[in-house]
């Protein structure tokens, strides 16, 4: 077997028999990719700001998302971190974040875009077959750091947005009214599987028109 590649260790690995999809998240430390998050504020800035308002005058939205997940390579939110706790900068400036839904609430809001059925939500979105969304199953509360289990979630990879790191780690631990609370987080390989599907939506190539279709011989 040939050298590995120097690098950040994989984290401890479950006995894959009977392998749980989640694991409680740790009550300290870096977050991970697949770690989900509750009550995160994002503060954005009031587009009036821009379009005309007064010189100095300065107004900001906060925005509460009521779960998201980490999508950040874990790697280097695993070397920011180390580097946080000496006396350098982090390395990496913000954290991509994907809002997660309870599956429900995200299949009752798909259903003002696009028709569809039990049977496509069934076969298509919480099979994974829709390249557009993931689908997650419930957290049990011995998975949770909290104690009490989430329903069956959902993604719309559509839906992202950062946040600054060091913003992050500020409201963690800070509570619901200050920021962030910490859930769950997926084990190997449901964090890559989610990872992959995400990138892959994102590196869509749009083409002017698709492919003329020969006809086929009966």
């Amino acid at each position: 077997m040939g050298d590995l590649v120097q690098g950040t260790p994989l984290p401890p690995q479950p006995e894959e028999e009977n392998q749980a999809v989640y694991r409680p998240s740790p009550a300290e430390g870096r977050v991970w990719q697949g770690e989900i998050l509750e009550t995160l504020v994002q503060i954005k800035l009031n587009l009036e700001n821009i379009e005309g308002g007064e010189e100095g005058t300065i107004e900001v939205n906060p925005v509460t998302h009521d779960l998201v997940v980490v999508m950040s390579q874990d790697c280097d939110l695993e070397q920011d971190y180390v580097r946080r706790q000496g006396a350098a900068a982090g390395t990496l400036p913000n954290v991509l974040f994907c809002d997660v839904y309870r599956a429900e609430i995200l299949r009752a809001k798909l259903h003002g875009e696009v028709q569809l059925s039990r049977q496509d939500w069934k076969k298509r979105i919480a099979q994974n077959q829709n390249e557009r969304f993931h689908y997650l199953q419930r957290v049990e509360p011995n998975e949770d750091l909290r104690g009490q289990g989430l329903p069956a979630l959902a993604i719309d990879f559509k839906i992202y947005f950062s946040l600054p790191t060091d913003e992050l780690y500020a409201r963690l631990g800070q509570g619901a009214v200050q920021g962030a609370l910490r859930r769950c987080r997926l084990n190997t390989p449901y964090t890559e599987h989610l990872a992959h599907r995400f990138y892959k939506f994102q590196s869509r190539v749009a083409l002017p028109q698709d492919h003329e279709v020969d006809q086929i011989p009966e």
